[in-house]
């Protein structure tokens, strides 16, 4: 039996891996690195809409859009049918602040693992 971090963890292991040695994997590797301090700094609903608006032009963020959507249906068991931001919008303000909490972990995962195992803009290698 695995505890619920380990199934976190698991489950952004997955998502880091899919876009390994992919064109994208420094960009979502930028993106990903960034994710946890957008979610604080300008809160959850902002930072989905942020990622929503750019997710249309760019692979990289839609990329991270689908693994936040897959999070919530996988780990949650929440089916949001593509409105990210109508669902978080639509919520109560104490569920909210639990899902805040629960994506602003997921992120700290995927931030973790990404900055282990994928190519980085920043680096100079």
């Amino acid at each position: 039996m695995k505890s619920r971090v380990q199934g976190i963890a698991g489950f952004a292991y997955n998502c880091i891996a899919e876009v390994k040695n992919k064109e994208i994997e420094s960009q979502y590797s930028s993106y990903v690195r960034k994710l946890p301090s957008m979610i604080t700094h300008n809160g959850l609903l902002t930072t989905v809409a942020f990622i929503k608006s750019k997710a249309s032009r760019n692979e990289a963020w839609e990329t991270v859009k689908s693994h936040i959507e897959r999070y919530l249906k996988e780990i949650e068991g929440k089916s949001i049918n593509g409105e990210l931001v109508k669902f978080f919008a639509e919520m109560e303000l104490s569920e909210y602040r639990l899902y805040t909490k629960k994506l602003l972990f997921f992120a700290e995962w995927l931030k973790r693992i990404a900055e282990g195992e994928l190519k980085y803009e920043g680096d100079k290698e």
